[in-house]
């Protein structure tokens, strides 16, 4: 055996005795400016401005910059201008996203039953069947949790990868 195979052999190896564990990644190559335009589409939209929530159903997808995030239902928990503590603007605390999530950072995208984003972390936490492709590499596991600024995260549960050595097919 080559010398250059067993070391491939050898990266592979380690990688998956790593990943039986769990394993850092990362999601995306750039960062999100959080500052730039928001666009959300859906079958509908309801809202209960007195509980501070959105709830937009169905074929709903949200784009900013590179990034795009859709589920079946994206329900977003919000602080009014209003009810937010002096000196405080209103805020966007947490989104909900349910049932079929695909959430696409760049070239990497990321699948699950669920994912919670809490904005004030820049965390993402996916949860159910999660699966993760980047290029021709191939993770799946239990649970994801990526922070958004820096693009670095980690895949929990029973994790699997497939790696292709050099992009092949």
């Amino acid at each position: 055996m080559p010398l250059r195979s067993l070391t491939a052999l050898c990266l592979v190896l380690w990688s998956g005795a790593a990943l039986a564990q769990g394993t850092a990644i990362e999601l995306g190559t750039t960062p999100v400016n959080p500052d730039a335009p928001i666009e959300i589409t859906a079958d509908s939209l309801s809202v209960d401005r007195e509980a501070g929530f959105a709830i937009f159903t169905g074929n709903v997808r949200v784009v900013q910059e590179q990034m795009t995030l859709s589920a079946d239902v994206i329900e977003v928990r919000y602080t009014e201008a209003d009810k937010a503590q002096p000196g405080e603007e209103g805020s966007v605390d947490q989104v909900d996203a349910k049932g079929n999530v695909i959430f696409i950072n760049g070239e990497d995208v990321a699948e699950s039953d669920n994912a919670v984003l809490t904005p004030r972390d820049d965390r993402v936490v996916m949860t159910g069947n999660v699966l993760l492709t980047q290029g021709p590499t191939v993770i799946a596991g239990e649970r994801m949790v990526f922070n958004l600024a820096t693009g670095e995260g980690r895949m929990e549960g029973r994790v699997r990868a497939v790696f292709r050595p050099g992009g092949s097919e």
